[in-house]
């Protein structure tokens, strides 16, 4: 009653605007056009980026799932400690354009979560099917209660637990801290403490899985998980993977569909940058303060070479909350940019979620393409002749599936689509996890109509396979180049 109250204007204006001119899409049904309208209330009310969090906090999309119960625990520091020893491995080329606050802990532990239908027989089972699940929203709100409402049904229709944490938000804390502690929670089950309830998993029973920045932080993981030579995870999903100010995977926003305004979506244009998604406040302050004393340091200090495009230089200043502009282009910030996306453990990315009106669907089809056939599409071209010079150019094993009329992250939302995702999600876990006994087949690329029926993947979304720009940050008139 409460919430009615609360938001009645925006409840009974939605619906006169779904009777009278429609739905966004035609299989949208009022529950699911009121519920992204009350989302993107939650983004373009001038918030200050503190009140945003807040507000994210109490999002509760829908309850658990029934049968599903809850256990909450913190994984300890020592795991934030030994997951820094690998990252300060890989990140060396990039350390001197990183703010090393990253490794100043200020809390005792992970807080985490495990998602589990009671006696299920976990514990005695050979393979421990477990989802390492990486929430959304952006890098700087949400938390993994909001996403029980995806967590809790992957459980019981995966027959999996699922281990979901609260990552550092930013801007308070920037890259890598969201995937310093990704990173802490994966080594938490390769190694746990004895009093964890669970003897040390096979990685090749761990799907890593994560939706919109989630997606993003998923594929970061699978990419240090592989250039600091770990055991590999045995696959990663990604969930319509994208942040609400850039895609997931390339956080350049280089490519065309993040400049659609025609997209039925909300997430919003990028290119006013950062700023423009809230209001003057004590954290952004600081975190600007920071960012200019950071930008000056490396440009007047000269610690390492230049590793960003001139592009990145923005009159409008800084693009993403996550990480400063010199950044963008670090592989475990922008994984499509990555010198090389083979050698990965087999990928599902879920369009489904990303949805086929979703300004986030050129950056998952290009890099699920780039994945699959990594010698035929190699990166921006500032990255030029890297990929011959990379250790891992074995295609990844990738099925991709845009789901027709769905919005960024639409599990969210019971839409017919919605079980027959989480169909498809389970099958891909108990092809990866070895529980069919059977080859994964080769990589896929498919289109999902509202029926649920699976065809190729339409030409038109192909388009983006020849844009030229990738990882340069584009201006508004770009879109118009594709046409």
């Amino acid at each position: 009653m409460a919430d009615f109250l609360k938001n009645s204007p925006l409840y009974i204006s939605t619906t006169i605007k779904h009777y009278l001119n429609g739905p966004p899409r035609p299989s949208w049904n009022l529950t699911s056009h009121i519920f992204w309208a009350k989302f993107i209330s939650l983004l373009v009310s001038n918030k200050t980026i503190e009140e945003m969090q807040r507000a994210s906090f109490s999002f509760q999309p829908s309850p658990v799932q029934a049968g599903v119960v809850i256990n909450e625990f913190k994984i300890d520091n020592k795991y934030r400690n030994e997951a820094q020893v690998h990252l300060d491995k890989i990140l060396k080329p990039y350390e001197h354009v990183l703010d090393p606050e990253w490794k100043n802990l200020k809390d005792d532990g992970i807080i985490s979560e495990w998602l589990q239908v009671p006696n299920d027989g976990w514990e005695k089972r050979e393979n421990k099917k477990t989802i390492l699940y990486i929430h959304g929203g952006a890098y700087y709100f949400f938390t993994k209660e909001t996403y029980r409402c995806i967590t809790s049904p992957l459980a019981k229709i995966a027959n999996a637990r699922v281990l979901a944490f609260n990552y550092r938000l930013a801007p308070q804390n920037q890259f890598p801290a969201a995937l310093h502690d990704a990173l802490a929670a994966y080594l938490y089950l390769l190694n746990p403490p004895k009093d964890a309830g669970f003897e040390p998993l096979n990685p090749k029973n761990i799907v890593i899985c994560g939706d919109s920045a989630g997606g993003g932080l998923s594929l970061a993981l699978g990419l240090a998980i592989r250039d600091a030579g770990l055991p590999s995870c045995a696959g990663i999903i990604g969930l319509c993977c994208g942040t609400l100010q850039s895609p997931w995977v390339d956080l350049t926003a280089s490519l065309p569909s993040i400049l659609d305004d025609g997209c039925a979506d909300y997430i919003p244009n990028v290119t006013g940058g950062a700023a423009s998604f809230y209001a003057e406040s004590q954290a952004s302050k600081e975190y600007k303060g920071k960012d200019a004393a950071l930008a000056a340091k490396i440009k007047n200090q000269n610690l390492g070479p230049k590793i960003w495009h001139d592009s990145f230089d923005r009159p409008e200043g800084r693009l993403q909350l996550y990480v400063n502009n010199e950044g963008l282009a670090i592989p475990y910030v922008s994984p499509m940019l990555a010198e090389s996306l083979g050698n990965l453990p087999p990928l599902l990315l879920v369009r489904k979620v990303a949805g086929d009106e979703e300004r986030l669907r050129d950056e998952t089809i290009y890099f699920a393409y780039r994945s699959a056939e990594p010698t035929k599409y190699k990166g921006p071209s500032y990255n030029a002749g890297k990929f011959e010079k990379s250790q891992f150019q074995t295609p990844t094993n990738t099925t991709f599936e845009i789901y027709e009329e769905m919005p960024h992250v639409f599990q969210f939302v019971d839409y017919a689509c919605t079980t027959k995702s989480y169909e498809r999600m389970s099958e891909f876990i108990n092809r990866v996890t070895n529980i069919l006994n059977e080859p994964l087949p080769p990589s896929s690329f498919n289109y999902i109509n509202i029926k649920g029926e699976l065809n190729p993947l339409n030409e038109r979304h192909k388009k983006v396979l020849n844009w030229e720009k990738i990882g340069i940050v584009p201006n508004s008139a770009a879109l118009s180049e594709l046409k």
